[in-house]
């Protein structure tokens, strides 16, 4: 018995220390720039984004997107430099980084973005059009429970204002966290995961 005793200690010694297992969560969101956020980025960045953030929904038996606004449930700013513009090089990778101030937490990416097209679609208006999609790291953070993550975008940019097209993202965020992520001050741990969703 005093062995049996001293081996249940040990086991749990060893199975305390172990850090938390990792769960993965997956935001898809979308981000439109407003001017009320302010983007506050590094001296030399030529984009700077300042966005709202919205939970699109999308119907169910094909994935098309019916409501991609609504009530804003958090905010984005993106910094970077566009490397290529005039003239145009798709094979041309630009840094950017993005913060997510989102109702769980606070998520920061960087990485870099690829203009897949430009075009100039009204006509008689001298205003490109550029395709983007982005590839960012999501930094880690361990003591928000922040282990690894990849942000993805699907975004369109205007340098100057085209009518009829604004500048936004569909973004996917795929995380892994521990039980602290969405845990911090102000943010209660598990809430938003059963809300009303039908909004």
């Amino acid at each position: 018995m005093h062995i049996s005793n001293r081996l249940a200690l040990a086991l749990l010694a060893v199975v305390t220390a172990l850090p938390a297992a990792a769960g993965e969560r997956v935001y898809l969101l979308r981000t439109q720039e407003d001017p009320s956020v302010l983007a506050e980025c590094p001296p030399g960045d030529t984009v700077k984004l300042g966005a709202l953030v919205y939970a699109p929904r999308s119907r169910a038996r094909d994935g098309l997107v019916l409501r991609d606004t609504g009530r804003p449930i958090g905010t984005a700013v993106g910094c970077g430099k566009l490397l290529t513009y005039t003239p145009f090089d798709p094979a041309v990778q630009s840094p950017f980084a993005m913060t997510f101030d989102l109702h769980d937490g606070i998520i920061t990416a960087k990485g870099t973005c690829t203009i897949t097209s430009l075009t100039f679609p009204v006509p008689g208006v001298p205003a490109p059009l550029l395709l983007v999609g982005c590839a960012l790291d999501v930094n880690d953070d361990p003591p928000s429970g922040i282990l690894n993550g990849i942000a993805t975008s699907a975004s369109v940019f205007t340098p100057v204002p085209l009518p009829g097209y604004q500048t936004g993202s569909y973004w996917t965020l795929q995380l892994y966290v521990t039980d602290d992520f969405a845990a911090g001050p102000g943010r209660p741990h598990g809430r938003g995961e059963h809300e009303d969703d039908s909004r």
